[in-house]
């Protein structure tokens, strides 16, 4: 009887199909439970590359536990990088079909979420990226509310996107998988550091279509530490930003609704802080 090679095996024989990036800067607390979250996924056929900025906590020996598994590569950057150059220095190192970023205090909340990512990529060539709803949970990943989008299936991008920045708020969600030929060369833009996930949905859209899951297949963590609460300020000037970019005219009613609802997201997020920070 012939024996069988294992997964993990077979993946070091040749590229693997889809590369989980996770960043990390001063992360000993969650990043374990997002790598591990990529390893136990039921599409095997993956690698994890994690990209340690600088971190001067306990990151380095929690990765280092984690060390048995081939998948598995860590580097180190050699001088911290400010947040979205970070991402991008992380972007420009996949070399897979598929990649998805998946933040060091995030998780994949199914061990079949890539895999349901992957058959809908493969099952519509026209399609560059696919998204999910989204669980919040906090910093002890006790849950807070599912984010359902009001979408499955295939969604225009354009229309998403003058929705977001209108609402001051990205209605794309976080990208679970994403065809790695549709963003190469973009980048995560550094003018834009609270909004540039809706900037770069947007770019890799253009030619193709998006795609919705409607499960919440990805955790996304919010506690005191989050790095969103520091990058929270300008929305309303990036938002407009993002419309010029992609030739979105706002009318003087569209952008005072969009100054509104700016102001309304920067409270909601103050109140979800203060009730976090009670919660603890």
């Amino acid at each position: 009887m012939s024996r069988r090679s294992s997964p993990v095996t077979e993946m070091t024989q040749a590229q693997p199909q889809i590369t989980v990036l996770v960043p990390v800067r001063n992360g000993e607390r969650f990043v374990e439970e997002a790598v591990r979250s990529a390893l136990q996924q039921s599409f095997r056929d993956l690698r994890v590359l994690v990209s340690d900025n600088q971190s001067t906590d306990g990151t380095a020996a929690v990765l280092e536990r984690l060390a048995g598994d081939a998948r598995l590569s860590v580097i180190r950057q050699p001088a911290m990088l400010p947040m979205l150059r970070h991402f991008n220095n992380c972007l420009s190192r996949v070399s897979t079909e598929y990649f998805m970023l998946l933040c060091h205090d995030d998780y994949l909340a199914s061990p079949d979420a890539l895999a349901s990512a992957q058959k809908a990529l493969a099952s519509h060539p026209e399609v560059n990226a696919v998204y999910c709803d989204l669980l919040y949970v906090d910093a002890v990943g006790k849950p807070i509310a599912t984010r359902r989008f009001p979408r499955e299936g295939k969604f225009d991008a354009r229309d998403t996107m003058r929705a977001s920045v209108l609402a001051a708020r990205n209605l794309f969600g976080i990208p679970l998988l994403v065809r790695t030929r549709a963003v190469r060369g973009l980048a995560y833009d550094e003018a834009l550091p609270y909004t540039a996930d809706v900037d770069l949905s947007v770019a890799g859209a253009a030619g193709g279509a998006l795609f919705h899951l409607p499960q919440p297949l990805i955790a996304n963590r919010y506690h005191p530490q989050n790095a969103t609460w520091g990058v929270v300020a300008g929305v309303s000037d990036q938002m407009q930003l993002i419309a010029r970019k992609h030739g979105l005219a706002l009318s003087a009613l569209d952008r005072a609704r969009l100054r509104v609802n700016a102001y309304r997201m920067a409270a909601t997020k103050l109140l979800l802080l203060a009730y976090l920070s009670l919660r603890r």
